[in-house]
């Protein structure tokens, strides 16, 4: 059995002020792969507690696409942020160690799929 991912009314909110019905972009995809590639390239990212990335890493995230969920004066990490890491557990995407995260086989062929499958992954923990 997967475990479930608590995904607050706050997210589906700014997810939904994000969303250009115009276009064919979705972000929340890119944001996910592009957390994954990173952690893949550099081996392993440090974690400050269980399940929390260093905030240096949501910050190169924050200025990649523009989002400034993280600031200075920010405290928590934004939920978009814990979400991805979430979903990266329950899908076992991801393990860690006593104080890094790495990316786990089933990580490494989560990238290689097509997008519209990355989605549906992503989707199945947000319905």
């Amino acid at each position: 059995m997967k475990e479930q991912v608590i995904v607050s009314t706050e997210l589906f909110q700014w997810l939904n002020e994000q969303t250009d019905l115009t276009s064919n972009q979705v972000d929340l995809v890119d944001g996910f792969v592009f957390m994954l590639h990173k952690i893949n390239k550099h081996s392993s990212i440090r974690l400050i507690g269980e399940r929390k990335l260093h905030p240096r890493f949501w910050r190169t995230h924050d200025k990649t696409f523009g989002y400034r969920l993280m600031g200075k004066k920010k405290k928590h990490i934004a939920l978009l942020y814990q979400f991805y890491i979430d979903v990266a557990y329950a899908e076992k995407l991801v393990y860690s160690t006593d104080d890094a995260l790495s990316l786990t086989e089933r990580g490494k062929i989560y990238l290689k799929m097509h997008r519209e499958d990355q989605l549906e992954t992503l989707f199945q923990h947000i319905w």
